[in-house]
């Protein structure tokens, strides 16, 4: 074969394959899901299917710090601004930050924040349970905020229920995107047991798990299997003495009430849960705040999707859920709110 037909004939052969390629990849679903984006997992098999609730965008408010009856200290759970319409919907004025502008939270944290103009009386610190060793050991080491200033959330300008799936062309994607989802998921249908995927440059990795009783609890198309994060395991397990610098603390910020807000894992509410029982029974003898890990394992068998099938945070419907119980703990602290 002569040079310029053997050179043509293997540029049309790539072009054929990277063609293919590209088909597959432009026709696999985007991924919403964080779990599904980092592993390169199906969509289509992981995507939650039972309705979520419409979340009022009126409800969807940052309230001034000068104003504010509440003060949410949080993470990625708060920053969709949905468990606190709740709070909102019963007449509080809410303000939301990020543990990222506020952290490490020091012992001086109550005076630095009234001279940050905060008038009110509670702040809840709001936490997943993987990122809270981290935080708490912070905490440990912190004696002042010193002159950091306070800067609030921007809450969203829509509103956080996902609309429903609409078929779009995956134009974002690499080009091995679409071969290798497909090559995941099937090893996923195929396996028995638990499969981890590596994320490399991505940081956080995913593991896939077979579930019991499943699809009474989530209502994707794979139900009976699901996906977690790795680091749920890896990171330290919460101790009763972390319950026990929790409540000291909360003690020294007097005369404003702080409320801890620990939000299990989603391994720890499927898998493993007797992971930090010993952290949550001394939280609960302690009274720091509402206890969200027995009100998980209630919530995952009264509704599916309390958390997302293809992510690791609550559902909308597990937002709401949550944000009901935690009206009713501001309640208790707050009472009702003052007429406005």
């Amino acid at each position: 074969m002569r040079p310029a037909k053997l050179w043509l004939s293997i540029f049309c052969a790539g072009a054929v394959v990277i063609t293919a390629l590209l088909i597959v990849t432009l026709f696999t679903p985007v991924p919403t899901g964080a779990l599904t984006r980092i592993a390169q997992i199906s969509e289509h098999q992981f995507q939650g299917r039972a309705p979520e609730p419409d979340i009022a965008l009126s409800l969807i408010r940052q309230s001034p710090i000068e104003e504010a009856d509440i003060l949410v200290v949080g993470d990625s759970f708060s920053n969709y601004f949905a468990w606190q319409t709740e709070l909102v919907a019963a007449g509080y004025r809410v303000a939301t930050t990020h543990w990222d502008w506020v952290g490490p939270v020091c012992e001086d944290f109550a005076p630095w924040l009234q001279a940050q103009g905060f008038r009110g009386r509670l702040v809840i610190l709001e936490s997943i349970e993987y990122l809270m060793p981290e935080r708490l050991d912070a905490m440990r080491g912190c004696t002042s905020m010193g002159t950091r200033p306070l800067k609030l959330s921007p809450p969203p300008h829509v509103s956080p229920s996902p609309p429903p799936p609409v078929p779009a062309l995956n134009t974002q994607a690499r080009l091995m995107n679409g071969v290798t989802t497909w090559r995941h998921t099937r090893r996923i249908e195929a396996a028995h047991d638990v499969l981890v995927f590596d994320a490399g440059r991505l940081g956080a990795s995913v593991f896939m798990s077979p579930l019991d009783k499943g699809c009474e609890q989530f209502s994707h198309r794979l139900c009976e299997k699901n996906l977690f994060l790795v680091m749920d395991r890896t990171s330290p397990e919460l101790q009763p003495a972390d319950a026990e610098f929790m409540y000291r603390f909360a003690e020294r910020s007097a005369p404003i009430q702080v409320g801890w807000m620990m939000i299990p894992n989603k391994t720890t509410v499927y898998l493993d849960t007797q992971r930090a029982q010993g952290f949550a029974q001394r939280a609960r003898e302690l009274a720091i705040g509402p206890d969200l890990f027995a009100l998980a394992q209630k919530g995952r068998h009264e509704m599916r999707d309390l958390y997302w099938p293809n992510d690791n945070h609550w559902s909308m419907k597990g937002q709401l859920y949550f944000g009901r119980h935690m009206l009713d703990y501001v309640r208790s602290i707050l009472g009702a709110p003052a007429p406005r």
